[in-house]
């Protein structure tokens, strides 16, 4: 549940950033708590799990985008709703490398889902990995998302500039590459395994 709020919050303050008092500003702010409802998908234990995903596993986790899109099709009575296409493209990337589909992500108003999803999940507790990142070095894994061009430079210079409370504007941002922070320890996220190695 605080995770949802927080993509929500944090969507909010980007596309406030972002967009300006934009009409499609008011879709981001209502997908932001419903990116992972998909979730309700997924085998609890899967959710929970402190070691590696096996291959069946990862299928199960990456089925969430296509079951929340389903889902919010559905109930609110459109395929082309902004919300339930946030939940089937939170974790596409503008490289093609992410999932359900593997698309070049074009949508602004999706990738600042994206961005503050993956914030989130990297400074709040998960249970891959026994500490959670701190601020800096998440912003530090950020930032090499977008080096590699999977996140826009625009929204990652509008994340650092939330954090420094919206000084100096986003525009105006520069992001060091230089990368001091030191990733938490006994990671397992994105590692998967083959079945009979369980």
């Amino acid at each position: 549940y605080r995770h949802f709020l927080m993509v929500y919050a944090l969507s909010t303050l980007l596309a406030q950033d972002l967009m300006g008092n934009h009409n499609d500003m008011l879709k981001e702010v209502l997908a932001g708590p419903t990116h992972d409802l998909g979730k309700i998908c997924v085998p609890l234990h899967i959710l929970k799990k402190t070691d590696p995903l096996t291959r069946s596993e990862r299928l199960f986790l990456e089925h969430h985008t296509i079951a929340g899109y389903i889902l919010q099709s559905y109930y609110l009575g459109d395929s082309k709703n902004f919300s339930a296409m946030a939940a089937r493209d939170h974790h596409e990337r503008r490289d093609g490398s992410g999932y359900p589909y593997g698309i070049h992500l074009d949508d602004r108003l999706v990738e600042i889902v994206v961005a503050s999803d993956v914030y989130d999940a990297l400074i709040s507790p998960r249970p891959y990995r026994r500490i959670s990142y701190d601020n800096r070095t998440a912003l530090e894994e950020i930032s090499v998302m977008a080096e590699k061009g999977k996140i826009s430079w625009e929204i990652v210079q509008a994340l650092v500039a939330v954090n420094r409370k919206g000084q100096p504007h986003y525009s105006k941002c520069i992001v060091s590459l230089d990368k001091r922070g030191i990733p938490p320890p006994d990671n397992v996220y994105g590692i998967t395994v083959d079945e009979e190695t369980q």
